[in-house]
């Protein structure tokens, strides 16, 4: 069956995209069960199924589907997909080296993804991502408030006011750990997710080389055939 839509359901958002023509149009959304009726789906999911998928007339994708050498059977099929189409854009762009990519997703919880020179899955890391740390901050403790989000303008290193030096310190941390990853692998960068803007700007600071695409998931779940 040819699909004309597809979704990837994450923790916190979903993820769209719909064939216009030849193009596909993406969008990233809270969830929005209204939008599952209609023409059957293409769909994978590392969130909450819900009830309206079980049994409709879609193709659910796992990870046995996607095209990712040695990825092992636990590996999130939000990484295996962002991975397998940083490979392909690289390697359509003639920028693949011995060292492999990097791709580091930066979602609900940041996920860092080696591929080597080859198309293999080397492994990763996941890190709690920008909001679940600063919900962290503000749950575990009694005096700091609780902050929603971080603009990609927050990069003053030592703020003043308390939300803004806890948004600084998660963004910086984050920023740390992807340039830790890039520093001892030596690998193409790309990065995507929700809080990518914040990460490039952070990357842009200390003159990390990147590629920002924030519809990897998205472009290797509709590769599929």
């Amino acid at each position: 069956m040819a699909f004309t839509r597809a979704l990837l359901i994450g923790n916190t958002r979903w993820h769209w995209a719909e064939r216009d023509g030849d193009v596909w149009q993406m969008d990233h959304t809270a969830p929005q069960p209204e939008r599952l009726a209609g023409s059957p789906l293409l769909w994978a999911a590392v969130g909450a199924v819900p009830p309206q998928l079980i049994g409709a007339p879609h193709r659910r994708l796992t990870l046995a589907d996607v095209a990712l050498a040695d990825a092992p059977p636990w590996l999130g099929i939000d990484r295996a997909l962002a991975a397998v189409a940083a490979w392909r854009l690289s390697t359509t762009m003639g920028c693949i080296c011995d060292r492999g990519i990097l791709v580091a997703d930066a979602g609900t919880v940041l996920s860092l993804t080696l591929v080597n020179g080859s198309g293999q899955f080397v492994g990763g890391q996941l890190v709690p991502g920008l909001q679940l740390q600063l919900t962290a901050m503000g749950q575990g403790t009694v005096a700091l408030p609780t902050v929603h989000g971080a603009e990609a303008s927050c990069f003053d290193r030592f703020p003043s006011e308390t939300a803004a030096a806890m948004q600084q310190g998660v963004a910086a941390a984050l920023v740390g750990v992807v340039r830790q990853a890039f520093e001892e692998t030596g690998a193409l960068l790309w990065i995507s997710g929700g809080d990518a803007p914040v990460l490039a700007q952070g990357l842009k600071h200390q003159a990390i080389p990147f590629r920002h695409d924030p519809d990897l998931v998205l472009k290797g779940l509709v590769s599929r055939p």
